[in-house]
This record gives C-alpha cells, sequence and structure tokens, in this order.
C-alpha cells in the first residue's frame, strides 16, 4: 500500500495517507472460536459459512479465498491485515473494524457493513453487487478499480476517502453525515439519489456535465434547446 497524501501547502483535495501492510511469518489456521482473538495466522481457502464471529478479533492475518457467506461479522475487528479474494453472497459485518487493512480483489454481492470503522484501508479491485456503509466512519481510504452496484453513504463520515477508477452504479447519500476531502474523480456513476449530500466531494468536469440534469431537476429546472 503507497503512501500518499496532498503536497505541502496545497489548497487542494487531500488524498488518502496509506501505509503498506507487511506481515510477519504466520501459523496456519484452523479454526475461531466465538469471539477470540486471532494473530499472526493465515487462513487460505477456509469456509466460515454461517459461523458465529461476532467480536472476534484478527490482527496481523492474511485470509486468502476465504468464504464469509452469511458469518456474523457483527462488532469484528481486522488490524493490520491483508484479505485476498474474499467470497460472500451476504456479508453481515455491522460495526466491524478495520483498521490497517488491505482488501484486495473481494467477490460481495450484499456487504452490510454498516455503522462500521474504517482507518488506512485500501480496497483494490474486485465486485460489490450492494455496499452499505451506513452511518460509518472512513478515515484515509481508498477504492481503486472497484465495480460497485449499489454503494449506500447515507449519514457517513468520510476524511480523506478516494474513489479511483471505481465503476458505482447507483450512489446514495444523505443527510447527518460529514464529508471532508471525498474524491470521485476518475470513477464513473450511472446514478445519485440525495444530491444534497455531495457537499464536500471533488468531482471532475466531466461529471459535472453528467450531474447537470439531476441538479436541474432537483432545483425544478427546464432546460430547452
Amino acid at each position: 500500500m503507497s503512501r500518499s497524501r496532498t503536497a505541502p501547502g496545497s489548497t487542494g483535495t487531500k488524498a488518502p495517507v496509506l501505509d503498506p501492510v507487511r506481515l510477519q511469518e504466520l501459523a496456519d489456521g484452523v479454526d475461531v472460536p466465538v469471539g477470540s482473538h486471532q494473530e499472526a495466522v493465515a487462513y487460505t481457502g477456509e469456509s466460515f459459512a454461517g459461523k458465529e464471529l461476532r467480536g472476534a478479533v484478527f490482527s496481523e492475518c492474511s485470509l486468502t479465498g476465504v468464504s464469509l457467506d452469511n458469518a456474523d461479522l457483527t462488532a469484528a475487528r481486522f488490524l493490520e491485515s491483508i484479505l485476498e479474494n474474499l467470497y460472500a453472497p451476504v456479508l453481515r459485518g455491522a460495526r466491524t473494524t478495520f483498521r490497517d487493512v488491505e482488501i484486495g480483489n473481494p467477490r460481495l454481492e450484499s456487504a452490510e457493513l454498516y455503522g462500521g470503522t474504517w482507518n488506512s484501508v485500501r480496497v483494490e479491485g474486485g465486485k460489490i453487487d450492494f455496499l452499505n456503509l451506513r452511518g460509518c466512519s472512513l478515515t484515509n481510504v481508498l477504492f481503486s478499480n472497484c465495480i460497485i452496484g449499489e454503494l449506500d453513504l447515507d449519514g457517513a463520515r468520510l476524511n480523506r476517502v478516494a474513489f479511483r477508477d471505481c465503476r458505482i452504479d447507483s450512489l446514495l447519500l444523505g443527510s447527518g453525515g460529514m464529508v471532508v476531502d471525498a474524491d470521485l474523480r476518475g470513477s464513473a456513476f450511472r446514478s445519485i439519489t440525495g444530491l444534497a449530500g455531495l457537499k464536500g466531494f471533488t468531482v471532475d468536469e466531466e461529471q459535472v456535465v453528467l450531474l447537470a440534469p439531476l441538479l436541474a431537476a432537483q432545483l425544478g429546472l427546464r432546460v430547452e434547446a
């Protein structure tokens, strides 16, 4: 994970500040007892489908090709870990914490991650049909080259969050959130609900053109040639 920030003295949008995750020698993981604390463990190809993982902690761990379908990850914590090729038609992870985490090429259909905390997280590639981040706190988070069907950021607090070269079919915004240095430039989206929630986001000129009809409709403007 590369470290990036806006140059000193710049008045532009501040980029996420990210440090690489470097894992030491890892032990082979076998099972995760309820509420357990796993440290320096590698899981490869394991199935946690339907497991009760509420409150579990994964610290300095590697999860590769792991199935989390319908596992209960409520209030779980992922710290200084690398998650690759995760698979879950249904991912239940309300109030989950991700801190210093790299997520690569996830394949998720419905990811219910509302009310959580993300700090120094990179999501690279993959496809997520529905990503529910409603009410989350995101600081120093980068999504790059991701395909997201529906992204719910209603009430979320974003600080130095960027979406680079992503495709977001439907973006849902709302009131009650706080947005500082959130960057949509270079990403494509088809529809936005809650245009007032765009306050604090940075967009490029092409995106402004795409937004014009939506803004006109919200203001009740009639556009005629």
